[in-house]
């Protein structure tokens, strides 16, 4: 996990700019696993404090910002809960209108929300209703969270850069506790991402539920389910609960996985070692050999068991930035536009990753590698690693920018 720069394909210009404000020091600090988040949430809303609340699972840190023990807004380094893509995953807008809104942004300096407003793919009051949602929903996942860290930043804010939401604690609490307890229960319907959603029946959502619907388009008897949310830029969570409301009824099943992902999952790229020592170690062996994707899966693994570690965190972030250096004196900058060497038939007959799919279908001889990383709800350096993976496979080939 990288903190959120200038680097990574935010869509929301407000939230980076918010996440790289409230750096502040620590004070309270603990884990998930002693203490569980509706007691924090508690404790931090009936003692009525102001500050930050950072948690991090290893690869995501969130913060979640609280004035007078009322929660007012969030910010997350996970791509999909960047506003742009959560907009998308509700249908509210498409991937075409992002990139155009993303280009608009840079050149104007706005933020996102009122860019889409400005050009009229939003109103005003849909935007409102979509942070308010957005927060909660941030907040929501952490209950998912198998393992995790926190620290609270007793102090006071700014507030004058802040637009405050104002949810009480008590409430996102009980939901996120429900939250947890279903996410167990869809687990055990869909016991892995890597499993293949096949059709045994008509398909139906509630009319309304943008989401749902979504989702339930993607499925075509093909695609994992991880590959269904990556199109979709939704949540696992998401994705899996319109999913295992269709296999109940028998109009869904999910098969054994084809093929299992490695992308950004530290232990199957080689991450075996138990102490972080280790895992930097052979990180660091990695990055010497090239073996870039793998380096970043060893990092993130020892990021994952020793969170609080400052050295780890900037060694991870160092390497990211580096590896991306390297990735650009190799042909691969920004400007570059990547084109298909194969046909889409011919691509679909190969094993490729879902991650490698979803680039694939975005490549369309017009859009950059750069607007394909904003509209890509992966972190930057694991969409340019695919880009590499892919054009070392011969898949893609590169217009190099005119100088």
């Amino acid at each position: 996990m990288s903190p959120l720069s200038d680097t990574e394909p935010d869509t929301s210009a407000d939230t980076r700019q918010a996440y790289n404000r409230l750096k502040l020091p620590m004070s309270i600090t603990g884990n998930l696993q002693t203490m569980q988040l509706s007691e924090v949430l508690q404790w931090l809303g009936h003692t009525a404090k102001t500050g930050v609340l950072v948690l991090s699972n290893g690869s995501v840190e969130k913060r979640i910002v609280f004035i007078r023990g009322e929660v007012v807004m969030t910010a997350s380094t996970d791509p999909k809960e960047y506003l742009g893509h959560f907009l998308v995953s509700h249908g509210l807008i498409d991937e075409v209108t992002l990139a155009k809104a993303i280009g608009m942004q840079d050149k104007d300096k706005m933020l996102l929300g009122k860019v889409l407003v400005t050009i009229g793919a939003l109103e005003e009051s849909q935007l409102d209703r979509m942070l308010r949602l957005k927060l909660e929903e941030s907040v929501y996942e952490i209950f998912t969270w198998p393992s995790g860290d926190f620290r609270f930043i007793d102090e006071d804010l700014d507030q004058s850069s802040i637009i405050p939401l104002k949810f009480h604690v008590n409430a996102l609490a009980l939901e996120g506790s429900r939250r947890a307890d279903e996410w167990q229960r869809l687990r055990e319907t869909i016991p892995s991402k890597d499993c293949v959603a096949v059709t045994t029946g008509p398909l139906t959502a509630a009319e309304g539920d943008a989401v749902a619907h979504r989702i339930l388009a993607l499925v075509n008897d093909d695609r994992t389910v991880e590959e269904i949310a990556l199109h979709a830029h939704a949540s696992e969570f998401h994705v899996y609960r319109v999913l295992a409301s269709q296999v109940e009824p028998g109009s869904l099943k999910l098969i054994r996985p084809r093929l299992a992902s490695t992308q950004g999952d530290a232990p199957a790229n080689g991450a075996t070692e138990l102490d972080s020592a280790g895992l930097l170690k052979k990180a660091e062996s990695l990055l010497e050999s090239d073996e870039y994707e793998q380096a970043m899966g060893h990092f993130r693994a020892a990021l994952n068991l020793d969170p609080h570690n400052e050295k780890i965190r900037t060694r991870t972030a160092t390497v990211q930035a580096e590896i991306e250096k390297r990735l650009r004196s190799e042909g691969l900058h920004p400007d570059s536009v990547p084109r298909l060497e194969h046909t889409m038939e011919e691509l679909a007959q190969l094993q490729i990753s879902p991650h490698e799919g979803f680039i694939l279908s975005r490549v369309n001889g017009t859009y950059d590698i750069q607007t394909i990383l904003k509209i890509s709800p992966m972190p930057s350096i694991d969409a340019l690693l695919v880009f590499r993976s892919l054009r070392t496979a011969g898949h893609i080939d590169l217009v190099q920018p005119k100088k």
